[in-house]
């Protein structure tokens, strides 16, 4: 047949190019569970048995979790409050009593990368709100015929997101799980595994590797063959005789060790001289050594797995860049993992209201306008310049152009936090300078200086002079004559 030409090239049908489906377009909408739960099962057989795509995944969790909820209002002793009742209950956060809440979200940025989704289930059974992680197979379409359920969800007419459908059987409300996935289309209502992206080339690249290893072993020892006729084996060995059948022949007299032992060449050498029948040929096979590029095609093929899954290459191959270079690389990566970020903040802002409302609910905390609202603290952001970007970023808090909730979230800490400790210290310093001054007899401000801390200093004398009467001068000076 003849090639279909196109205007547009990306149209236009060859032999030598891989054809594409025509359902491309709409691959989201008519992907089955089927397909769906083949491509996590791909997916989780990788991330089991390829340290690379671990690797990758292990990089994202430690960069973007845990994202860990504050007190945003502007009462601070409630706010400190809240925050200590947020940590406690941290530690039961997990419905089975196995995790506490910050491994729930590493856990759940595992699952995003392998399954493509994760549903946290909310449930109060235990007395308290707690987390119940749900896999994605778990959410399953009804066996009754629905047109308004999507894969486990039920949609209403408008398709919005009403409930989830618990392994087809129970109905659960949309405000009683979060549904934890990267966006990718608008039109999306169930996560894919990244990983299918790059899956081939993990699999090639695995299997190159094993190869490579394969005849590198080859490579490395003495082969040999022999040519000819089949040789005639008796694994078994020559069966015993019956009694009474043996040979009526008198064994010869054993000989002594001396006369019986005989040294060969090979055993002079230290080596070993095999004879084989009459008729075959012993031939050494060469065995060709690995090629050397394997190696970077092993890499090639890692760098196009790794970017599917939104994070450059050079920065998880660990290649040695020049600064300028790796800061860029960094800012990639960085943009990686705040998008990571802003989906486990979603789990983190619906903890936080449940166990604030639940608090306030029975009494463990008193009700503070704007309860609900808080920030994020999240994993230091990466850099290579960490002394000389602190010293820029106190500048620009000094001169006001950058905030300190910026600089500390830079950090991974709380601004609120910082700065009460840092009140709270002065304030410690202060009280044990005076007691110290006192105890010793020397000026406070002789304490409060090793500490960097200096008293304000007094007016100057000659201001003090001038605001002093003239008169009261003159009869200090005639008391005194």
């Amino acid at each position: 047949m003849t090639p279909v030409r196109h205007y547009f090239e990306a149209l236009n049908t060859v032999d030598h190019r891989t054809p594409i489906p025509a359902t491309g377009l709409y691959v989201h909408r008519l992907l089955s569970k089927f397909n769906r739960l083949q491509l996590a099962s791909v997916a989780r057989y990788l991330w089991d048995n390829v340290g690379l795509v671990y690797y990758a995944t292990d990089l994202v969790a430690n960069y973007s979790t845990p994202m860990i909820p504050r007190a945003a209002t502007l009462d601070r002793k409630w706010n400190e409050a809240a925050n200590n009742l947020f940590d406690e209950w941290a530690d039961r956060a997990d419905f089975t009593g196995r995790f506490d809440f910050w491994d729930l979200q590493r856990l759940a940025s595992f699952y995003l990368d392998t399954d493509g989704e994760v549903f946290a289930l909310w449930t109060d059974e235990g007395g308290l709100p707690q987390i119940q992680m749900l896999e994605s197979w778990r959410i399953d379409k009804p066996t009754v015929a629905d047109d308004r359920v999507f894969d486990g969800i039920q949609l209403d007419t408008q398709g919005r997101v009403l409930g989830y459908w618990l392994d087809g059987e129970s109905f659960l409300d949309a405000n009683a799980l979060v549904h934890l996935f990267d966006l990718e289309r608008y039109t999306q209502y169930r996560g894919m595994s990244p990983i299918r992206r790059g899956a081939n080339d993990m699999r090639d690249g695995n299997d190159i590797k094993g190869f490579q290893k394969v005849l590198s072993k080859l490579s490395t020892v003495l082969t040999l063959a022999i040519q000819g006729a089949p040789l005639e084996e008796n694994p078994w060995g020559n069966p015993p005789e019956p009694a009474g059948e043996g040979s009526t022949e008198e064994e010869p007299p054993a000989e002594s060790n001396e006369k019986q032992r005989s040294f060969t060449v090979a055993d002079l050498v230290a080596g070993d001289i095999p004879t084989v029948p009459e008729g075959h040929e012993l031939k050494q096979v060469n065995t060709p050594s690995a090629p050397a590029n394997n190696i970077e095609v092993i890499s090639y093929l890692a760098g196009c797995f790794v970017a599917g899954m939104g994070l450059p290459p050079a920065f998880f191959l660990d290649e040695k860049l020049t600064g300028p270079n790796q800061r860029a690389v960094n800012g990639k990566a960085q943009r990686k993992f705040d998008r990571r970020k802003q989906v486990a903040a979603r789990m983190g802002r619906a903890a936080w209201v449940r166990v604030i409302s639940h608090s306030i609910a029975s009494g463990s905390l008193p009700p503070a306008e704007n309860w609900a609202r808080c920030d994020f603290i999240g994993p230091s952001k990466i850099t290579i310049d960490a002394g000389r970007e602190m010293a820029q970023e106190r500048e620009d808090v000094a001169r006001g152009l950058m905030t300190r909730r910026d600089h500390y979230g830079n950090r991974g800490r709380s601004w609120r936090r910082e700065t009460d400790q840092v009140f709270e210290e002065i304030d410690y310093i202060l009280d044990r300078a005076q007691e110290v001054a006192r105890e010793h007899g020397i000026p406070v401000e002789t304490v409060m200086a090793t500490f960097g801390l200096t008293a304000a200093k007094g007016a100057p004398q000659e201001e003090k002079d001038k605001k002093e009467d003239p008169r009261e001068r003159e009869e200090d000076a005639s008391g005194k004559n």
